[in-house]
Parts: C-alpha cells; structure tokens; sequence
C-alpha cells in the first residue's frame, strides 16, 4: 500500500484504525479528522492476514476509487487515462453530494427532524447524522465547502495522473521485492509474463500538517492511497488462444436495486456489495432445496455475479461488472445486436472497449437497460470487467424478476418457440439456459485486441 507514492505495510492501515498510533515520522499528517461507525465497523475481519482491497477501501476514509489492471506480465496498465479520467469525476462527485445533502440538511431540519433555526449546535449534529448513515466505517468529521473543494487537488485530471503513476510504480516494485518477484525492467515490470496485477487507487481527502499551521491555505490536502495485489484469473482465460476451450459454466443471479449514484465510484459500495451477494446466495440456495431439486446439478454452483434492476424490473449492472443481451444472430433470422443499459450504471473500462469494438465491427448497440422479454429472446448473455474482460453467462436466475416474470406467466408458458430456439435455450420456471454464442465470442476477441493499443506503460 502507498500513500501519494510513499509505500508502507498493509498493517499500518490496520493498526491505524485499530486504535494503534504507528505514524511513522514522514508520514506529517494528522487522522482526526475521521470518525469510525461502530455499527459498521463489526464487518472487518481483525486478523493477521494480508487485507485486499475490499478491506482496504474500509479501513480508509471514504472516497472515490477505481480498480484497474496491468497486462503484458505487468509492464503495462489497461486503459490507465480512462481510470483517471472517472477517478477524478467520481471524487468531484461525492464531494458535490456531501456538500449538496449536507446543505439541505441542516438548512431544513435538524437531526431529530425539527426546524433549525440558527443553531449551530443542531446543525453539527444534523451533518454528523448525515455522515454516519453513509454506510462507511470510516467518515470525515465534516463536510468541505466549495472553497476547500476548489482547493483539492483529486477533482483533477492532471495531478491524478501524475500522482496514479507514481504510486503504482513505487507501490508495485515494492510488491515485486516484497514477494521475490524480479522486476523486468526499471519501470516495474515483472519477469514472469504469467504474472499480471490488481491495482486499486482511492481519492479522497485529509487534514495536513498541525492544527495552526498558518501557512496552509486549507486544512485538508489531496490524498491517492493504491494497493497493489496479484490479479486472480477468472474463469474465462485472458489470452486469445484460450478462445477454443471449452468454457465453464457461469450462471449469475438477477437480485437487489442499483446504486444510488450510478456515475460515481464511491468507497462506500464495497458496504452495499456486500450486503446483495451473501444474502443472495444463501437465500437462493434455500430455495432450491425447498423446491426438491428442480434445478440441473449444473445450477448448484455459486453465482459469478449479481446483476441489479431498477424499479421497472430492467436490467441495469452487475455489482462489479457491466451486462449485455445478445438478440437476434446465430439462427434467428435477425442480425446481432446488443442491449445494454447506459444509464444508473457505472461505465466500465472493458464497456467502452465493447462499445469501440461493435462500432468498428459495425455490430448495432441499443443503449437501453435490458427487459424480461429481451432474456426470453436473447441468443447470448454476457459480463465484462476489468478481471473477466469479456465472459459469456449460460444461465440467467431471475431471482427478484421473479414478480415482474409472474405477471404474464400464463403468457409465457403458451408462448410457441421455433425447435431451434428450444434447443439453444432452456427454461425451468426460475432460470434461462444459453448455449455459447458466437457474437459474443467475437466480441471477446476483439477487446482483447483492443487491450493492445489501449494499454499505458508504467
């Protein structure tokens, strides 16, 4: 882990907000500006194990992150400018909606829910109240008004950049020394080509220097925290010669709303990813054995993903990834086209790889969240992200569109399909089944051709 380029060990962070004073001297930066939320606190294992990146953005005060990843054994970063680009709007972002929501708050009504009336006692408690139900253990003891925002420096492109190159270089040599890994080349490369890392950078904000130090225009200075770990592969192999083997099965599940602010990439989510994918899981487990095993032994395995919808039943993202309906191709009479959501979602770095990709391939995109009825006719379903690139799905739970589904379910169960509709997908009243489809397999050829040229040397 390194903050703004200054590496140290992952323990400090723990022990830091364990209650631990470790401050080492060139660390000048004073952390009482944080308050802790015990009520959220409690998630956070107290161990001696190395903490990823999930904890880490937990255990740091909230702010704007992003998660990238090297490619050609680690020499390279992909879509590096994209990252900062969002890092930088997403911290501008949040800052905006704290000041806005505090604003509105404690100009209104006060904490209990009465009217404040020049009170500053009541509106210090309202903006605490504000701030401790944002769902993140770690808070800042205030909001920043647009003059300190003004003032900092991670709403900007320019020194993100600067500031995200730094720390991954320093950060990922140190992890090479760290784990006898041999660098390839000053720049941070790694020897092994099989190697390849997951790179978390978090934006946010925190006081410098002593209370009194006149010199300082503000009080609170630019911080980027990165934490370096190996990238664990998934399922779907990352080279272009894996292509032709045979792919596992991957299922995901259709449960939970999206987020609230879709555009920014706020610390906080890791909280409320983590709320929809263990409840999920084990709610969904119960059920199949309640029902006697309807499903195929295939259908025991666990979910790949979590796909969120919004309040009309449509499909919006997964917690961690985009999502895409392929309709028409292969043997329906239509030509391929994708159905993908543009809006209450994240735009993901591999998203605009896929999009590039079907405009030069001059395969059609509807920018629309995908419906129920897009599933029923849909000839493929697949994710992406920046650890999966491109995964095609072959079952599709419908979990919480279970209730959009029963609507018309009388409907659906008449409904005449041609043979080889039938064939190439199944449905048992809870799922739909899809063979691999060679759009999407197209398309996953071509993002990994596109890594090549959207990809910045560290």
């Amino acid at each position: 882990v390194s903050r703004n380029g200054i590496v140290f060990p992952w323990q400090q962070i723990h022990q830091q907000y364990r209650g631990v004073d470790v401050v080492d001297d060139d660390d000048n930066y004073d952390r009482s500006n944080q308050v802790v939320n015990d009520n959220n606190n409690n998630n956070i294992d107290n161990d001696s194990k190395p903490l990823d990146s999930n904890k880490i953005l937990q255990l740091l005060p909230r702010g704007a992150y992003t998660t990238c990843r090297t490619v050609k054994g680690g020499s390279h970063i992909y879509q590096f400018d994209y990252h900062v680009r969002r890092l930088a709007n997403s911290a501008k972002s949040i800052l905006l909606e704290m000041q806005s929501a505090s604003s509105s708050s404690s100009s209104s009504v006060g904490g209990s829910g009465r009217e404040v009336q020049d009170d500053s006692n009541e509106d210090k408690d309202s903006e605490a109240t504000l701030l401790a139900t944002s769902n993140h253990p770690i808070q800042h003891d205030r909001t920043l008004s647009t003059f300190e925002i003004n003032q900092l420096h991670i709403t900007n492109v320019a020194w993100e950049h600067n500031m995200a190159l730094k720390c991954i270089r320093n950060t990922l040599r140190e992890f090479c020394m760290c784990y006898g890994l041999r660098l390839q080349n000053e720049e941070g490369g790694c020897d092994d080509e099989k190697a390849e890392f997951k790179i978390t950078l978090l934006a946010t904000w925190e006081k410098k220097g002593p209370p009194n130090d006149i010199k300082s225009h503000t009080t609170y200075e630019s911080v980027l925290y990165c934490h370096v770990s190996l990238l664990t592969q998934k399922k779907v192999s990352t080279t272009t010669a894996s292509l032709t083997k045979k792919p596992p099965h991957i299922r995901v599940l259709i449960h939970g709303h999206g987020r609230e602010n879709a555009l920014a990439k706020d610390s906080k989510w890791v909280l409320d990813r983590e709320k929809l994918i263990k409840p999920s899981t084990t709610e969904d487990d119960s059920r199949e054995d309640d029902e006697g095993g309807t499903h195929k032994e295939v259908s025991q395995q666990p979910f790949e993903e979590i796909i969120l919808i919004n309040d009309n039943g449509e499909l919006l993202e997964g917690t961690q990834t985009n999502f895409y309906v392929v309709s028409g191709g292969q043997n329906q009479q239509q030509p391929s086209s994708i159905i993908t959501a543009n809006e209450g979602i994240l735009y993901g770095s591999v998203r605009d790889s896929v999009l590039r990709a079907c405009r030069h391939h001059n395969i059609p995109v509807k920018l629309r969240p995908p419906t129920l009825q897009d599933l029923k006719d849909a000839s493929g379903v697949f994710i992406s992200s920046t650890s999966r690139w491109v995964m095609p799905v072959h079952e599709v739970c419908l979990g919480d569109l279970m209730s959009f589904q029963n609507a018309d379910d009388g409907d659906v169960e008449k409904e005449e399909r041609s043979e080889s509709i039938k064939k190439k997908k199944k449905r048992d009243g809870k799922s739909y089944f899809y063979r691999n489809c060679e759009t999407t397999e197209d398309i996953r050829r071509w993002v990994l051709e596109d890594v090549e040229s959207r990809s910045t040397p560290i």
